[in-house]
Protein backbone atom coordinates (compact mmCIF):
# COMPACT_ATOMS: atom_id res chain seq x y z
CA UNK A 1 0.00 0.00 0.00
CA UNK A 2 2.84 2.37 0.91
CA UNK A 3 4.47 1.78 -2.47
CA UNK A 4 1.22 2.62 -4.24
CA UNK A 5 0.88 5.88 -2.29
CA UNK A 6 4.47 6.85 -3.11
CA UNK A 7 3.87 6.04 -6.77
CA UNK A 8 0.69 8.15 -6.83
CA UNK A 9 2.46 11.06 -5.11
CA UNK A 10 5.29 10.98 -7.66
CA UNK A 11 2.77 10.75 -10.50
CA UNK A 12 0.90 13.80 -9.16
CA UNK A 13 4.16 15.75 -8.91
CA UNK A 14 5.06 14.85 -12.47
CA UNK A 15 1.62 15.85 -13.74
CA UNK A 16 1.72 19.13 -11.83
CA UNK A 17 5.17 19.90 -13.21
CA UNK A 18 3.74 19.53 -16.71
CA UNK A 19 1.11 22.22 -16.00
CA UNK A 20 3.60 25.08 -15.62
CA UNK A 21 3.93 27.72 -18.30
CA UNK A 22 7.73 27.75 -18.07
CA UNK A 23 9.45 25.88 -20.89
CA UNK A 24 11.08 22.66 -19.81
CA UNK A 25 14.82 22.79 -20.16
CA UNK A 26 17.53 20.40 -19.07
CA UNK A 27 17.87 22.51 -15.90
CA UNK A 28 14.11 22.49 -15.08
CA UNK A 29 13.18 19.02 -16.29
CA UNK A 30 11.67 16.74 -13.66
CA UNK A 31 14.05 13.82 -13.11
CA UNK A 32 12.93 10.24 -13.51
CA UNK A 33 11.65 8.60 -10.31
CA UNK A 34 14.47 6.10 -10.69
CA UNK A 35 17.92 7.57 -10.78
CA UNK A 36 21.11 5.94 -9.65
CA UNK A 37 22.23 7.87 -6.58
CA UNK A 38 25.80 9.11 -6.65
CA UNK A 39 26.53 7.09 -3.52
CA UNK A 40 25.70 3.81 -5.25
CA UNK A 41 28.43 1.23 -4.98
CA UNK A 42 29.30 -1.46 -7.47
CA UNK A 43 27.06 -4.51 -7.47
CA UNK A 44 28.33 -6.90 -4.78
CA UNK A 45 29.80 -10.03 -6.37
CA UNK A 46 27.89 -12.20 -3.90
CA UNK A 47 24.57 -10.95 -5.35
CA UNK A 48 25.45 -11.43 -9.03
CA UNK A 49 24.06 -14.65 -10.48
CA UNK A 50 20.92 -16.69 -10.92
CA UNK A 51 18.70 -17.33 -7.90
CA UNK A 52 15.72 -19.71 -7.82
CA UNK A 53 12.97 -19.56 -5.21
CA UNK A 54 13.48 -22.21 -2.55
CA UNK A 55 9.76 -23.11 -2.52
CA UNK A 56 6.82 -22.61 -4.86
CA UNK A 57 4.88 -20.85 -2.11
CA UNK A 58 1.13 -20.43 -1.86
CA UNK A 59 0.78 -19.48 -5.53
CA UNK A 60 2.75 -22.51 -6.78
CA UNK A 61 5.10 -20.12 -8.65
CA UNK A 62 8.83 -20.60 -9.06
CA UNK A 63 10.78 -17.36 -9.48
CA UNK A 64 14.17 -17.24 -11.12
CA UNK A 65 15.94 -13.93 -10.52
CA UNK A 66 19.07 -12.97 -12.43
CA UNK A 67 21.12 -10.10 -11.02
CA UNK A 68 23.77 -9.09 -13.57
CA UNK A 69 26.91 -7.14 -12.78
CA UNK A 70 25.84 -4.47 -15.30
CA UNK A 71 22.86 -3.52 -13.11
CA UNK A 72 20.15 -5.38 -15.02
CA UNK A 73 17.66 -7.69 -13.36
CA UNK A 74 15.40 -10.32 -14.91
CA UNK A 75 12.67 -12.26 -13.10
CA UNK A 76 11.21 -15.35 -14.76
CA UNK A 77 7.97 -16.71 -13.30
CA UNK A 78 7.01 -20.34 -13.87
CA UNK A 79 3.60 -21.71 -12.88
CA UNK A 80 3.30 -25.49 -12.58
CA UNK A 81 6.34 -25.95 -14.84
CA UNK A 82 5.27 -23.54 -17.59
CA UNK A 83 6.42 -20.01 -18.30
CA UNK A 84 4.00 -17.52 -16.76
CA UNK A 85 5.86 -14.28 -17.44
CA UNK A 86 9.15 -12.41 -17.50
CA UNK A 87 9.88 -9.08 -15.83
CA UNK A 88 13.03 -7.06 -16.35
CA UNK A 89 14.62 -3.77 -15.55
CA UNK A 90 17.54 -2.33 -13.66
CA UNK A 91 18.72 -2.27 -10.07
CA UNK A 92 21.28 -0.82 -7.76
CA UNK A 93 22.54 -1.72 -4.32
CA UNK A 94 22.87 0.74 -1.49
CA UNK A 95 24.09 -0.70 1.78
CA UNK A 96 22.09 -3.89 2.31
CA UNK A 97 19.20 -2.75 0.13
CA UNK A 98 18.62 -3.69 -3.48
CA UNK A 99 16.41 -1.21 -5.34
CA UNK A 100 14.77 -2.59 -8.48
CA UNK A 101 13.15 -0.58 -11.26
CA UNK A 102 10.98 -2.94 -13.31
CA UNK A 103 10.30 -1.57 -16.79
CA UNK A 104 9.41 -4.59 -18.94
CA UNK A 105 6.70 -7.24 -18.53
CA UNK A 106 4.46 -5.14 -16.28
CA UNK A 107 3.54 -1.54 -15.68
CA UNK A 108 6.77 0.14 -14.54
CA UNK A 109 7.32 0.09 -10.79
CA UNK A 110 10.06 0.37 -8.20
CA UNK A 111 10.57 -2.03 -5.31
CA UNK A 112 13.17 -2.11 -2.55
CA UNK A 113 14.30 -5.19 -0.65
CA UNK A 114 16.67 -5.65 2.21
CA UNK A 115 18.92 -8.50 1.14
CA UNK A 116 21.17 -10.99 2.84
CA UNK A 117 23.37 -13.62 1.20
CA UNK A 118 24.36 -16.62 3.29
CA UNK A 119 26.55 -18.90 1.19
CA UNK A 120 24.30 -20.18 -1.59
CA UNK A 121 21.13 -18.69 -0.09
CA UNK A 122 19.58 -15.28 -0.74
CA UNK A 123 16.95 -13.67 1.48
CA UNK A 124 14.94 -10.72 0.15
CA UNK A 125 12.80 -8.90 2.70
CA UNK A 126 10.13 -6.27 2.13
CA UNK A 127 6.83 -5.27 3.77
CA UNK A 128 5.30 -8.60 2.66
CA UNK A 129 7.92 -10.69 4.46
CA UNK A 130 10.97 -12.75 3.54
CA UNK A 131 11.50 -14.57 0.24
CA UNK A 132 14.14 -17.33 0.17
CA UNK A 133 16.20 -18.18 -2.93
CA UNK A 134 18.96 -20.67 -3.75
CA UNK A 135 21.90 -19.92 -6.04
CA UNK A 136 21.57 -21.69 -9.38
CA UNK A 137 24.78 -20.30 -10.88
Amino acid sequence: MRKLLIFLAVLCLLLCAGCTTDPVTEETAVPSSFEMPESTFAVPEELVGIWVSATAGERNMIETITFSDDGTVTVRLDYEGSLYGVLSGSFYVEGHSVVCHITEGASPYDVTYEYRVDGRELYLTDDDGVAHYLRNS
